[in-house]
């Protein structure tokens, strides 16, 4: 009989050992280190967000269980004490520099982009992710209550994070924004927190185009107005100029576009340095800054970066780093099996086929995709009539 790969094997393959083995060396992870190598650090790491475990005792018990199988894709034997000290101790850095490797990767193989203009186009945003203060003293919010923030920015071509910078719970959006470089030509969506005039004069002149809600203090003189129509919700498509004190670190005109949304009668006005786009694209531009948000839930509910394995920074920052990763190749997965399937939907089947020696597009295709009862099945009563 031949041999076939496990599940978990199928995900490794997209994560290249010998750049991993690189990225090691020059991290010098492994350095006078006895049992628990960086690879299976990663590897159990990784193998605890595929399959929802979220304790250090759960994660040695599955890597004891599966001993044979674990040892011929090279990872040794797991302990609780030494994984423990592994995610005290070891470099995030190689954690960091191995989600880029995988980027790369995922990158060459995303989709196009749903908008049809050249460019890509970024969500920018972050998200609080709570701890305990008594556990983390480190995590000093406000009011007695411990958190830390996520940045990142969304492509939204393949839903790709491009970059994922941990900062403190009270940094503030826009100070990490000013650190961030942006390549020319790309479109960065931002909400109204990362409004800083000089910062947006930067990004205009670097060849950076930006979509932002407009603050309802914002005061500006009109310059021109276009004809818009307003049955398709467009309500007004002006060039304006920033007058206030502070917008006048704006170099340059703005154009403002307000819109009405046809299904909720909410009104939006978005400020935005692209002359060239229509106003109902400005308008669906800002709208699909939604994914960014779906993103950070799909993080916080379906991988695990709610329960964490340590109380350390370093220990939290290894956590999030490895669940980036898994993010990263179950995208590949679910584009390469060429299914109309979310996140969630293929990380259910992953975890639960982990060590299932069939080929991973086999077994996706195999699961329905639709979830139908029996024919004649009614649906029961809690409380009879």
């Amino acid at each position: 009989m031949a041999y076939r790969a496990t599940v978990f094997a199928q995900v490794l393959q997209h994560v290249s050992k010998l750049r991993f083995e690189k990225i090691v060396r020059r991290h010098r992870g492994d350095h006078r280190v006895r049992r628990l190598n960086c690879w299976t650090w990663f590897g159990s790491l990784l193998f605890g967000q595929l399959t929802g475990h979220n304790s250090i005792r759960s994660i040695e018990k599955s890597f004891r269980c599966w001993q044979t199988g674990l040892k011929t894709l090279g990872f040794s034997h797991v302990c609780r004490s030494t994984l423990a000290e592994a995610n005290e101790r070891r470099p995030t850095g190689i954690l960091e520099d191995l989600f880029y490797e995988v980027l790369e990767v995922a990158q060459q193989q995303a989709p196009s982009s749903r908008f049809r203009f050249k460019g890509s186009v970024w969500a920018v945003d972050s998200s609080t992710i709570s701890l305990c203060l008594e556990l983390c003293p480190w995590a000093q919010f406000h009011h007695g209550k411990g958190a830390f923030k996520l940045h990142t920015a969304l492509d939204l071509a393949g839903d790709l994070p491009q970059f994922a910078v941990i900062t403190s719970g009270r940094k503030h959006d826009v100070t990490v924004a000013r650190r961030l470089t942006f390549t020319a030509g790309t479109t960065a969506i931002l909400d109204r927190a990362y409004i800083d005039y000089a910062w947006l004069s930067h990004l205009n002149s670097s060849g950076v185009w930006f979509v932002t809600r407009m603050k309802d203090n914002c005061q500006h003189q009109v310059r021109e107005c276009r004809q818009t129509n307003r049955t398709q919700g467009v309500i007004c498509d002006q060039t304006i100029v920033l007058s206030s004190y502070r917008g006048r670190d704006y170099e340059g005109k703005l154009r403002k576009v307000s819109y009405r949304d046809p299904n909720t009668g909410e009104r939006y006005t978005y400020l935005t340095n692209r002359f060239d786009l229509s106003a109902k694209t400005i308008a669906a531009l800002y709208k699909a800054r939604w994914q960014i948000e779906l993103f950070f839930k799909t993080l916080k509910s379906y991988l695990r970066i709610k329960k964490f394995l340590g109380t350390s920074v370093q220990s939290v920052q290894a956590q999030v780093w490895v669940a980036l990763i898994a993010y990263l190749l179950v995208s590949l997965i679910r584009w390469k099996s060429r299914l109309n399937w979310s996140i969630p939907e293929t990380m259910a089947v992953v975890g639960v086929m982990i060590f299932q020696r069939q080929p991973l597009e086999r077994l996706l295709a195999d699961c329905p995709t639709q979830r139908l009862a029996p024919p004649g099945v009614e649906q029961l009563t809690l409380w009879p009539a």
